[in-house]
């Protein structure tokens, strides 16, 4: 299965908030990401918040080329809990990636790492750092699906934003950039597929 299949398995709950084991639970029946662990962990930087780890372990023979994906979430110990629920979704997002997406190196996770947490891409577009800056969004996809973004921006004319985001148990901040410019960010998170023209 694929990221829009969750969105589109979410799309019409409006019963908020979304359980983040519900979410995983989903990605559990639908994938080959059976095994799913979350682990908190201390941050000696207040930049990082979380981090996904893949990792195959051989089973049967020792040269079967058969493997168990055991998929490892980390996040941030001290973070509150609505940044907990957040950081867990986003992460799990990357179930979805492909290759190009992904860093499997320890070089990769050297030039990963200022990339995300710098203010502003520099150089050449590195491919898994655009991906991580539009993971939370993927999770706010999940996590307030359209119907119910519609209803709460909607509540906006009697209930402030600080007041949804306590509801919805989600930051502040991203729950302000979902409600004003989700139609938007939809649209990049689900493209439409480019059909050739009859003439091509």
């Amino acid at each position: 299965m694929t990221y829009l299949a969750l969105v589109d398995a979410f799309a019409c709950v409006e019963d908020l908030p979304i359980p983040v084991n519900t979410v995983l639970d989903w990605i559990r029946a639908h994938t080959d990401h059976l095994d799913i662990r979350l682990h908190p962990v201390g941050r000696k930087k207040k930049a990082f918040r979380g981090a996904f780890r893949r990792i195959g372990m051989p089973k049967g023979g020792m040269y079967s080329g058969d493997y168990d994906i055991i998929t490892q979430i980390l996040y941030g110990e001290d973070l509150p809990p609505d940044w907990k629920r957040l950081v867990i979704c986003k992460e799990a997002m990357h179930v979805f990636d492909g290759g190009g997406e992904l860093v499997g190196t320890e070089d990769g996770v050297r030039r990963l790492i200022p990339a995300v947490i710098a203010p502003e891409l520099k150089g050449a577009p590195f491919v898994p750092a655009i991906n991580d800056h539009m993971g939370a969004f993927r999770a706010l996809a999940v996590l307030i699906p359209r119907v119910a973004r519609l209803k709460l921006k909607a509540a906006e004319e009697t209930r402030s934003t600080a007041e949804i985001a306590r509801f919805v148990q989600l930051p502040e901040v991203y729950v302000d950039i979902w409600l004003r410019h989700g139609d938007d960010l939809e649209k990049i998170l689900r493209p439409r597929k480019i059909e050739a023209s009859a003439h091509d």
